[in-house]
């Protein structure tokens, strides 16, 4: 019998994806956590990224929540992948470039998923999701929502065994 497993996604998760698994346990990103545990997802995270998580973690009105950032971030080394911060480079003639995010901090969610190759940037920012055409167009990327990543990849439904 072949192996003919499907080969698992490159995503970027924006912070917002993150603290939705790690503070909310919000069920729409529940499949996603399911699925970076079982390895079903190629998590990729940037030093920026992850340091954006870590301040993110620390927000005073997360701290009702009682998260163990140091165990939270502990999780998420565990389960992305690293890789360089992507170089902010001036766009050479024919060569793909990145949009601009309206929200500079949002740009290196955008740099990312272009950098490595993701095939998916999963977001609820408005500005980031404002961007999913000319991610698409000029960067091969889909930058979707949760819910809609979620049924794309099918997360949804029970891994084959």
């Amino acid at each position: 019998m072949t192996d003919t497993a499907a080969p698992v996604p490159r995503v970027v998760l924006d912070s917002n994806i993150w603290v939705d698994i790690l503070i909310f346990d919000d069920a729409a990103a529940r499949p996603i956590r399911a699925a970076l545990e079982a390895g079903r997802l190629a998590a990729i995270i940037s030093p920026a990224c992850r340091e954006e998580l870590r301040r993110v973690l620390d927000y005073p009105q997360f701290a009702r929540y009682a998260i163990d950032a140091q165990a939270a971030l502990a999780w998420v080394d565990r389960v992305t992948q690293p890789v360089a911060d992507p170089e902010e480079a001036p766009r050479l003639e024919g060569a793909a470039f990145v949009p601009r995010c309206k929200d500079r901090d949002d740009q290196k969610f955008l740099a990312l998923a272009h950098a490595a190759g993701a095939a998916y940037l999963v977001s609820k920012d408005k500005a980031v999701l404002k961007l999913k055409r000319r991610m698409a167009k000029y960067c091969d990327v889909a930058v979707v929502p949760p819910r809609q990543f979620i049924t794309e990849i099918r997360l949804d439904a029970a891994p084959l065994v």
